[in-house]
């Protein structure tokens, strides 16, 4: 799988991302100023929509000619910590966590049930790092890939989870391998 890339300009970045669907890099232009105003959200997340405009016609099963999203997560660096690509509106239960559960094991998925405002960091309810780890825990993401996107190490996530967990804000469900 090639790496994302993005090309950093004044006002826009211009951004590669590789989409699984398409299994091409798709190519999109970001305002700066958007990020911006994602971040202070959190974490800035785009998504694209968009049909692979180089299907394969030989192949019966092609479905990258039917339009899809990538979901892609960038940083304060302006560079991508993160990428989806799903059908529909989002990803389905089958698709999060594709690839990271063992045969028999299980991916653990973290989902935000208590919406937090900004305004919670400033209050000193919740660090910075936890209010950015609940804007990626959509449930579109495994544990590990909320740590990938955060750029933080695992065990951290799982910390900071566990006290976002107590304060009520977010659960973990497990969805297990069959």
């Amino acid at each position: 799988m090639p790496e994302n890339k993005v090309k950093k300009y004044f006002s826009l970045i211009e951004a590669w991302a590789w989409c699984e669907i398409c299994t091409e890099m798709v190519d999109m232009r970001v305002d700066k100023d958007e990020i911006k105003a994602g971040l202070k959200m959190g974490i800035y997340t785009k998504e694209h929509r968009h049909v692979n405009p180089h299907p394969d016609p030989e192949d019966v099963d092609e479905v990258s000619n039917q339009e899809h999203s990538i979901f892609i997560y960038i940083n304060d660096n302006y560079d991508i910590t993160g990428v989806r690509s799903f059908f529909g509106d989002s990803p389905s239960m089958s698709e999060v966590g594709a690839g990271s559960i063992e045969e028999g094991g299980e991916v653990r998925i973290p989902i935000v049930v208590k919406e937090v405002q900004p305004m919670s960091v400033q209050l000193g309810m919740i660090s910075m790092d936890e209010f950015k780890l609940l804007k990626v825990c959509d449930g579109m993401n495994s544990v590990e890939q909320c740590a990938e996107i955060a750029q933080k190490p695992t065990d951290k996530i799982e910390k900071m989870l566990e006290k976002l967990r107590k304060k009520g804000l977010v659960k973990v469900i497990k969805r297990t391998s069959g």
